[in-house]
């Protein structure tokens, strides 16, 4: 891969959108869970955590399959890309004791960092009291911005949807835990 190139063609990064035009071969980590169907799902099908249709979506099922998952029948649930707050590999071999599994602080220390930069951007973007006299609290902001991620509504704020980019939706999802949707145009009350 060349070290010169101003866009990503690192594919884990580019999954669930089109690949750019300067992409090349590659192959990536995808977070797999195995889950037991409780109703019948189908290959590529989004589901929640537990495997069904119908709650949060946080993936699919294994998009591989060639057939639907029976209820009781155990499959993969591709969890989708750009979510996992925390990363390892961990292998074992006879010779080396095992590792212990103390808990790590990774989710804490992006949820401080995702924090941070979320209220840096809302009172930047956000901090000024359109309907009062004087400027929204850091807090106020704050908590306006989450708002406006979870219903793509950014209120009296227009110009902040233009800074609504792919790193904002990163940090609103570490804060808030939820998927954001990305796709969706953004109102506002104006």
């Amino acid at each position: 891969m060349s070290s010169d190139r101003s866009v990503s063609t690192d594919a884990l990064a580019s999954l669930g959108m089109l690949a750019p035009a300067n992409a090349g071969r590659d192959a990536i980590h995808l977070a797999v869970e195995p889950v037991v169907a409780t109703v019948r799902v189908f290959p590529g099908q989004h589901v929640d955590a537990s495997g069904t249709p119908v709650g949060a979506k946080v993936g699919i099922v294994d998009p591989y399959l060639t057939v639907a998952v029976e209820p009781g029948q155990r499959f993969w649930l591709f969890v989708y890309p750009r979510q996992i707050t925390s990363l390892r590999h961990v292998w074992s071999h006879p010779a080396f004791p095992e590792e212990s599994s103390a808990p790590s602080h990774d989710i804490e220390d992006s949820m401080a960092i995702s924090d941070k930069w979320m209220r840096a951007w809302a009172v930047k973007h956000m901090g000024d009291d359109y309907y009062g006299s004087g400027d929204l609290s850091e807090d106020d902001a704050f908590a306006y911005a989450i708002e406006a991620g979870a219903n793509n509504h950014i209120g009296p704020y227009e110009d902040a949807r233009a800074y609504i980019n792919s790193e904002w939706w990163d940090h609103w999802e570490t804060i808030t835990g939820k998927r954001g949707k990305r796709d969706e145009y953004f109102s506002c009350s104006c």
